[in-house]
Order: C-alpha cells, then sequence, then structure tokens
C-alpha cells in the first residue's frame, strides 16, 4: 500500500530511532510502503522489546492503514512501558475515536491532558466524542478551547452541532452560517440548514441552502435529491425528475431513493415506469411499505386488479395496523365490485339485443 503518509512517518522515525537506523532510507524519505514502514519496526521491536516510543510510531502506522485493533494493542503497550507522555495517550484517544467507543476515547484524553497536553487535536477529540455522548455541557467547554486554536469552518460546524444538542437553536444557525462564511464547499452546515428550516416548515428558506450547496457541487446526489423533493412538493413533477436523472436515481439500492423516484413517475401518470420501480425496490426489500404500495396502486391504474388486490391483501395480513393499505383496498375491491356488476348488465343488454325477436302469431279470422 503506497502512501505519501508514509513520508512523514519516515522523517518521524529517523529522529526517534535513529539509533536502530540500518542505513539512510529513512531519511531520505524513500520508506514509503506500508509493509516496508512495518517490517523496519517490527526489526527493531525485535532487538528492543521495551522500547515504548517504537511502539508508539507502528500504532501511529497500524491507525493510518486502518488496522485499529493492532493499534490499540501498540499505543497500550506503549502507555504500559511510559505511561507519563501524554501523545501516547493521546493516540489512545484517536484509536478509540475509530473505533466509536467516545467513553473510552474521552478518558484517554483526560488522562493526555492530565499529563500537560493542550492542543487542537485533544479538544477537537473531546468535543467530537462528548457530544457523541449527549454531553453537550462538557462538549461546549471543550469546543470553546478548539476554536481558540482554530476558528476555521468545521470547527464552527461542530460548535453548531453542540449548540443543537443544547437546544439552542438560533445560535447554532447563526454558527453553521459563519461556518460557511469560513469554508463554503462543508457541506456539513448546509445539511443541517436545510434540516432545521425543513423541520420548522419554512420550505423556501431550506431551499435556498440547497441551491447554495449544488452550485459549489452540482453532482452532489444527496442534494439533488433533496431538490427533487423538494420540487415534487410544490407538484413540479417534470422538473423533479430532471434532478432525480441527473442524481441517477434509477441505479440507487436506497429504497426512500428509489420511492420518490417511483412516485414522481407516478404522479406523471407513467405507470409501467413507477411499477418497475417498485418491482425493483420489491427485490431488494418485499417488506418496504412505501413501495409496496406503490406497487399496488401501479397496478391498480394499470388496470391489473387481481394483482392488485393479491399485494393489498397480503400488505394487510403482514401489518393488520397499516390503515391506509386497508382504505385502499376497499376502495379497489368496490371499484371490482362495481365493474364486474357493469360487466353482467353489459353482458345482459348484450343478450337482449342479440336474441332475434320472437315470432308473430298469426290468427286466421273467419268470415
Amino acid at each position: 500500500m503506497k502512501s505519501t503518509y508514509f513520508l512523514l512517518f519516515s522523517f518521524l522515525l529517523f529522529f526517534s530511532c535513529e539509533r536502530y537506523s540500518r542505513d539512510q532510507i529513512v531519511e531520505s524519505g524513500e520508506l514509503q510502503d506500508a509493509d516496508e514502514v512495518l517490517d523496519y519496526l517490527n526489526d527493531i521491536i525485535e532487538r528492543d522489546k521495551n522500547n515504548a516510543q517504537v511502539y508508539y510510531k507502528r500504532a501511529q502506522v497500524y491507525l493510518i492503514i486502518g488496522d485499529y485493533r493492532r493499534a490499540g494493542i501498540d499505543v497500550q503497550k506503549a502507555v504500559s512501558l511510559k505511561s507519563t507522555d501524554p501523545d501516547y495517550y493521546l493516540l489512545m484517544s484517536s484509536i478509540f475515536d475509530k473505533r466509536n467507543n467516545p467513553a473510552e476515547s474521552i478518558a484517554a484524553a483526560l488522562q493526555a491532558e492530565q499529563r500537560g497536553l493542550r492542543n487542537y487535536e485533544l479538544y477537537r477529540l473531546m468535543a467530537v466524542n462528548y457530544l457523541k455522548l449527549n454531553d453537550a455541557e462538557n462538549a461546549k467547554k471543550s469546543i470553546q478551547r478548539l476554536l481558540d486554536f482554530n476558528r476555521n469552518g468545521e470547527n464552527l460546524s461542530l460548535q453548531a452541532d453542540i449548540l443543537l444538542e443544547l437546544k439552542d437553536t438560533t445560535a447554532a444557525i447563526n454558527s453553521y452560517k459563519l461556518s460557511i462564511e469560513q469554508q463554503s464547499n462543508l457541506i456539513k452546515p448546509y445539511r443541517s440548514l436545510f434540516d432545521i428550516y425543513r423541520n420548522k416548515r419554512n420550505e423556501a428558506v431550506a431551499e435556498q441552502y440547497v441551491d447554495a450547496f449544488l452550485k459549489h457541487d452540482d453532482e452532489n446526489d444527496e442534494f439533488l435529491i433533496k431538490k427533487a423533493r423538494l420540487l415534487i412538493s410544490r407538484q413540479s413533477y417534470d422538473s423533479a425528475l430532471t434532478f432525480l436523472k441527473e442524481a441517477e436515481a434509477m441505479q440507487s439500492k436506497d429504497l426512500e431513493v428509489l420511492n420518490t423516484l417511483g412516485m414522481t413517475y407516478y404522479f406523471l401518470q407513467q405507470y409501467d415506469t413507477s411499477l418497475l420501480i417498485a418491482e425493483k425496490s420489491w427485490e431488494i426489500d418485499s417488506l418496504f411499505v412505501d413501495n409496496t404500495l406503490l406497487k399496488a396502486r401501479s397496478l391498480d391504474k394499470l388496470g391489473n386488479y387481481a394483482d392488485a388486490q393479491e399485494v393489498y391483501t397480503n400488505l394487510v395480513k403482514s401489518d393488520s395496523t397499516l390503515v391506509i393499505a386497508s382504505e385502499e383496498l376497499d376502495i379497489l375491491n368496490r371499484k371490482v365490485a362495481y365493474l364486474w356488476r357493469l360487466k353482467q348488465q353489459e353482458q345482459a343488454f348484450d343478450s337482449i339485443r342479440n336474441s332475434p325477436p320472437p315470432a308473430v302469431e298469426r290468427k286466421e279470422i273467419n268470415n
């Protein structure tokens, strides 16, 4: 696995492990392959199993290549050999963060702080993981320290997330807006502002943030679909379909996206296509109610009443509390019954029309 990240490791290793250097390969920056770096560190460890710094460096390599289990083992070994180094605890916090263990990540970060560490990465980890634990007060303290180091867009967006957790929506909105001013290409603040205003039922403002982000990335599927859904809510189905096609929604495996596409074709009265999409969704998950309803409705519109009745009936059997399916099945049953009676009447009239008239009997007149 080649990566320029290992140039940095080469530099660090040269200064931390130079007494073990076999040649000038580390100093020259030629040690770029992950396996090569690990082989080099393994060789050092074989000759000196009590060097905490080498275990720490190997943990860093494992962290970069995504082997968090081995990274955790090595950093624990480093700590056991030298428990006073705050950088070891900071690395441990990063590993726990990657393993989605926020409580352990915070515990390690606090150990680093107790040993005198005060830096950007420490308070970023604390803010992120306190937020994961819904501890908004401690997250707020951490983000304030983080912003002292750098008020960039990502940190301001993180601050806004914390403010939302604290139910301070107004302050959160301001922080998200500041985030966009700092880094206008970040997706997170646009997404959050869209959600906030959509929840407030202010779709006009929500749409402004969709349009603003699409100016930065007009091929972003998530925001193309958001735009399409806003257009659907205004019954602008043709325009919505344009955005859904740009997002290549037909190739999506996301059931919600497929339902949005299928309903758009349904509203455009293209029932063959809406049925095709519903059946595609059915193959992915036959229990997804919205697309099952779309399948039944499309079959109904196409006049395939028996198939539509079967889909509705199975849906009601699987969930008797699904009122909309029961109601639509009842309407369909009444329609089918009416059509059947109408057909019987037509057949009766046809029989009368096509039957020969009865013969006229002539009576003889006696003079």
